[in-house]
């Protein structure tokens, strides 16, 4: 009985949304011609038409363009709905064309040919690999001379097009040995480069170089000789994921919360990330929402705790949310609401006294995790707990100290 509420209730969302039976009509000549315009930017004719199937009706028509002759198929079809894995008996209107692809096949003899000769070329992975610095100019100028071979779609197509629909997609890693490189052992992913017809080779390189630079920052690269000062310049560790206390691990694992009967931690938000927007090291901060009498894991009762503070928490029917909590004779009050994508309002207090705090929402920055948690820069989160702080970049780890 489950089962059938389960797969009812999409069932009929799905018909009222205009799902139909295997007998259904598809979309006519002209959805099918606005369709194909909106992908083919060249004069084109219509050849022919054939219904190939029916019940479900699959109708093909066959174009060619007028001015190199390239032939292509767009198809106008039902498709079966398939809902939490399971295929249906009901269908929807469908729209398919295979321009791109047969654009494509012009191209893609030529560009396998040019990027073959690429010294680190990997074409059962179609990969590229580096194992040091110097390996970029070889990449780089094999990435340049496979794309240079798509730009002749300029002719026919636009820059935004070719930008949409690159040729192909050249992923690049770093190997520690060409060996392992050929074993396909322990890679670190460097970049996915796009084979459009527009790449230019300095800004290419530049940018190669600066996500190389930043891995070897980070330690996930271990060979960073010959990377140029400059690439290195201003950078920082990417994320510290260690976090210590007056001297002590904050393991952020505590499953004790009195708010919720699952008892969720807040593991899922330790550690920090540079934010070069803020100039600062942000950590996660709930705001602490909860929701039908249950709460979301609370990160400032975690360092409250562990300080030997109190901490206490509500929120109304509008998810305006209220947090207070003491740390000896201190006192702070949070109150924030919650918007449909995320905190909209953020006000802390300490002693009564307006604390003016810069925070990010998860639309500002991804890296905060979630829509009841915005991002503070490492300086302001010490003033929610009287902290103070250490960066130890080169051992990946962020020190709190009680002040």
């Amino acid at each position: 009985m489950k089962k059938y509420k389960t797969l009812a209730l999409p069932l009929a969302a799905a018909l009222l949304c205009g799902c139909m039976g295997a007998d259904g009509k598809i979309y006519g000549k002209a959805k099918v011609l606005d369709y194909v315009d909106s992908l083919c930017g060249e004069p084109y004719e219509l050849v022919s038409s054939e219904l190939v199937a029916e019940e479900p009706d699959d109708m093909q028509y066959d174009f060619v363009t007028k001015e190199r002759g390239l032939e292509f198929t767009a198809h106008s079809y039902l498709q079966p709905i398939v809902i939490d894995a399971t295929v249906t008996s009901w269908y929807d209107r469908a729209l398919s064309c295979d321009y791109v692809n047969r654009v494509h096949d012009l191209y893609r003899a030529d560009i396998d040919a040019a990027l073959a000769k690429g010294e680190t070329w990997l074409p059962d992975r179609q990969w590229m690999y580096l194992v040091e610095f110097d390996d970029l100019d070889n990449v780089v100028d094999t990435l340049v001379a496979a794309d240079a071979i798509y730009t002749a779609e300029l002719d026919y197509n636009t820059p935004v097009f070719l930008a949409e629909y690159p040729a192909a997609t050249v992923h690049l890693v770093w190997n520690r040995s060409r060996e392992e490189a050929l074993e396909n052992k322990t890679w670190v992913n460097l970049a996915d480069v796009s084979l459009n017809g527009q790449q230019d080779r300095q800004a290419l390189y530049d940018r190669l170089a600066k996500i190389y630079a930043q891995l070897c920052v980070d330690g996930k690269i271990e060979n960073d000789a010959g990377v140029p000062a400059r690439y290195r310049e201003g950078l920082h560790r990417s994320t510290l994921e260690e976090i210590e206390l007056n001297g002590s691990s904050l393991l952020y694992d505590s499953e004790d919360n009195p708010y919720n009967p699952y008892g969720l931690t807040t593991e899922d938000y330790r550690g920090a990330w540079y934010s070069y927007e803020a100039g600062s090291y942000l950590l996660a901060m709930d705001v602490g929402y909860m929701n039908d009498g249950s709460s979301f894991p609370l990160i400032a009762r975690e360092y409250v705790r562990a300080l030997g503070g109190s901490y206490s928490r509500s929120t109304d029917e509008k998810k305006r949310s209220e947090s207070s909590w003491t740390i000896g004779s201190d006192q702070w009050q949070m109150d924030s609401t919650l918007g449909e994508e995320g905190v909209t309002a953020l006000r802390v207090k300490k002693n009564g006294q307006p604390l003016d705090l810069t925070w990010y929402t998860v639309e500002d920055d991804y890296r905060v995790g979630a829509t009841f948690c915005v991002g503070l820069p490492v300086e302001d989160f010490c003033r929610l707990f009287d902290l103070t702080c250490t960066v130890d970049e080169a051992a990946g780890c962020l020190r709190f100290y009680s002040a």
